[in-house]
This record gives structure tokens, C-alpha cells and sequence, in this order.
């Protein structure tokens, strides 16, 4: 955060500079490490919209997005399908 701005790692590749984009995590499944390393750095790039609608087009990766609602700036989440099964949920009550 600077100047109350808060600036990622993530370089746009149009710009040069950091992206300015509402997607905070980005975590791809893929069927190997590069794959999936190049496709989450162009999620953070590219935003949560654009993110989304190429993901759906790519059948052999699973996503996992945390991003900035615009309106409200509350931290929301998206995911594939293909990821559901592999979410576990932390339940305080069973301490798990």
C-alpha cells in the first residue's frame, strides 16, 4: 500500500507496470507446474471477469480466485467446478 493504493507483484504486460486488477489469489490446477503457474499469473493480469470466462474455455485446469468485490470491496471468491472436491472447508466447531 502506498498513498493508499494498494499495488500487486503482478507486471501488466500492456502497461509495464503493476496490475491494477480486483483479483488478490489466484490458484490454477493443471496438469503440470508451469501450466498452471502461467495461467494464475495471467488471471492476476487480466481480472476476474476475463479470468473467468477464459478459464471455462481451458477444460483441463481447475481454478481458485479471491478477489475485491468493486462495489463493496469485501473479499469474495470464485472456483471451478473441477476444484469443488478439492476444497475442505475449516469447521471451528470440529476443529477442522
Amino acid at each position: 500500500m502506498k498513498d493508499g493504493k494498494k499495488y500487486a507483484h503482478t507486471i501488466n504486460p500492456k502497461t509495464g507496470y503493476p496490475s491494477e486488477q480486483s483479483i488478490l489469489s489466484a490458484t490454477v490446477i493443471a496438469p503440470d507446474c508451469m501450466t498452471a503457474d502461467a495461467y494464475a499469473t495471467a488471471f492476476m493480469a487480466m481480472g476476474i471477469e476475463t479470468a473467468c470466462k477464459m478459464a471455462e474455455k481451458i477444460p483441463e485446469i481447475a481454478y481458485y480466485l479471491i478477489y475485491s468485490d468493486s462495489i463493496t470491496g469485501q473479499h469474495k471468491e470464485i472456483y471451478s467446478d473441477g476444484i469443488k472436491a478439492m476444497l475442505i472447508k475449516y469447521n471451528p466447531a470440529k476443529g477442522n
